[in-house]
Parts: structure tokens; sequence; C-alpha cells
């Protein structure tokens, strides 16, 4: 969702949703997380807040996500009452995202996602992977589409 938005919209209108903080993760430490929890038997019946290095918002990770791209800075103008719902049907009408996916991400997006304990730490220790960084390993391999500037 967030590479449509920020790959086909060069200025968003966007709630206040947009200054939510978050912990995102590369796909590749997550798995390592999950080997390593698989190895340690110490692991077994426990539940761990996973996340990268860096605590963004979501307007911080799109404008983060357009640098690592390639692409301009976007122009990212908040209004105070944009509902869940209007979002939805924009994300909608802009993304390929069907709504069964979109609408429920949409409306947790006013909830805060960041580690609230780190005892994974004790078991699983894994480099973790910087957002940029991981933008750009996500398209590495990608020849063609929106977007792409030959990394």
């Amino acid at each position: 969702m967030l590479r449509y938005l920020v790959e086909r919209l060069p200025v968003m209108v966007c709630p206040k949703w947009i200054d939510t903080r978050i912990q995102p993760i590369a796909l590749k430490d997550v798995l390592a997380y999950l080997v390593g929890c698989l190895l340690n038997p110490d692991t077994a019946g426990h539940t761990f807040d996973i996340g990268g290095p860096e605590i963004l918002t979501y307007r911080e990770m799109m404008h983060a996500y357009a640098e690592a791209r390639g692409l301009p800075s976007r122009i990212i103008v908040t209004v105070p009452v944009l509902t869940p719902i209007l979002s939805a049907y924009w994300v909608d009408l802009v993304t390929p995202v069907t709504s069964g996916v979109a609408h429920p991400l949409i409306e947790g997006l006013k909830n805060e996602v960041i580690c609230r304990d780190n005892s994974i730490e004790e078991f699983v220790h894994v480099g973790k992977t910087p957002f940029a960084e991981a933008v750009k390993t996500a398209f590495s391999e990608e020849k063609s589409g929106p977007g792409i500037t030959g990394f």
C-alpha cells in the first residue's frame, strides 16, 4: 500500500494518523527471528515483540521510502477530519491492494505499533536492517515498474 501511494501520488492529503509511530521491520529480519526461535527451545511458549532499528511515523516512512527509491520528496498535507472509510476508498482508487486487506489495515493505522518488550534479544540476536536499506533490498531484483531508479 505504501509503495503505490508514494510512487503514484506526489501530493497526498492524509488524516492525522500519518503521524502515528511505528517500528517497521525488514522481511529478512522477521525470518531471522522466526528461525532463531525455532532453533532455541528456550523460546517455546513465549510471545515476543519484534521490530526494526528505527521508530518512524508513517509520514517519515513515506519520505524515507521516496528517498530510498530515488523519487522526489512527497508533499503530505494533514487534515483534521478524514475518516478511515474515506481513506480506504482513496486507497481502493489509487492502489491495487484489495479492499479486504486495505480496509482493516487502514482501520489500524491510528494505533501505535512499536516494541514494548525487547526480551527476544535474550534468546535471538538479529542485526536489524534500517528501513531505507530494507526498501532497497526489497526492490534490488525488480527490473521494471513504477519507481525503478536503477538500484
